[in-house]
């Protein structure tokens, strides 16, 4: 019986500092799939293994290197290599956007013949087909926006919604060593790259972040924006990167379990608290005058 499963790959768009893109010139051996031709590095998956911890395995093993800032980027049909033995069978490639962190030459190839860094106006002639219209529609991108320079910290944050248009908000603790203490914030957190030495995405660490402080892990959610935001003192010249996710609450109330802060409670847009970040207030301001906001209304079950 013919295997009629799809072969799954995760693969970087990896930007350093200049904006430039790191391609890996693919083996000469004529055996393998674009064989002398230039691509991106990553490879395939494993059984049962999610595509971000492909994508970091295969940074590991191909680069002695993974990334303290990725994000997914897309999930496409992708044509297979020329070479491929298979052809017509197709590939499900899940891109990541990165930040490359370190200089070239602290990188250790470990597959290919050589590494380099291009233009994405300077590409090779001999890419593999197909990958230039990618990088094309990349470039436009806020996410090479994002990981096409170095931030010191990433955070996220969330607004979720009810059926009745409320949005959920944590009161923070009145702690003097925090920001924003004794007000009304979002819920939300920095990576793990910046706590420990784990790697996870924005998206990943978004539903960690909710899981932690609600006990909940949001069904429908979709990155709103990314936005620089200053928490810190003056003087602290520390980079900040913000994502915000719109979720839809589709669970009833009680069944939040508050992990951190004093209280929580809902909020109708025009009835928000006094004490709320300033920030906050605008970016709801915003928010709520959009699409986006009227969707995860209508995809919310629970608030009501």
């Amino acid at each position: 019986m013919t295997d009629t499963r799809r072969r799954e790959v995760a693969v970087g768009l990896i930007v350093d500092d200049g904006g430039q893109l790191l391609l890996q010139h693919r083996d000469a051996d004529p055996s393998i799939t674009g064989a002398g031709l230039w691509g991106f590095f990553g490879g395939h998956l494993e059984p049962g293994e999610a595509p971000s911890r492909a994508f970091l395995r295969e940074m590991a093993e191909e680069l002695g290197w993974q990334p303290r800032h990725f994000e997914h980027y897309l999930t496409t049909d992708a044509p297979p290599l020329p070479g491929d033995k298979e052809y017509g069978r197709g590939v499900v490639s899940h891109v990541f956007a990165a930040h490359l962190d370190v200089p070239l030459d602290e990188l250790t190839l470990g597959e290919g013949q050589a590494m380099a860094l291009c233009a994405l106006d300077a590409l090779p002639q001999d890419i593999v087909p197909g990958l230039v219209p990618v990088i094309e529609e990349f470039a436009r991108s806020q996410a090479y926006r994002r990981v096409r320079r170095a931030w010191d910290m990433i955070s996220t944050t969330a607004l979720p919604v009810d059926a009745r248009g409320r949005l959920l908000l944590q009161l923070r603790d009145d702690k003097p060593d925090i920001v924003n203490p004794g007000l009304w914030g979002s819920f939300g957190g920095r990576l793990e790259p910046h706590e420990t030495d784990e790697r996870e995405t924005p998206e990943e660490g978004f539903l960690r972040e909710m899981e932690e402080e609600l006990g909940w892990r949001p069904r429908a959610h979709v990155l709103y924006d990314a936005v620089p935001y200053r928490t810190l003192p003056d003087g602290d010249a520390r980079r900040q990167l913000i994502y915000i996710y719109a979720a839809a609450v589709d669970v009833p109330p009680e069944t939040f379990v508050l992990g951190e802060g004093q209280a929580m409670a809902f909020f109708a847009p025009d009835e928000l608290p006094a004490n709320i970040v300033p920030a906050l207030r605008a970016l709801i301001e915003r928010f709520t005058s959009e699409p986006m906001y009227r969707e995860m209304m209508a995809l919310a079950t629970g608030g009501s």
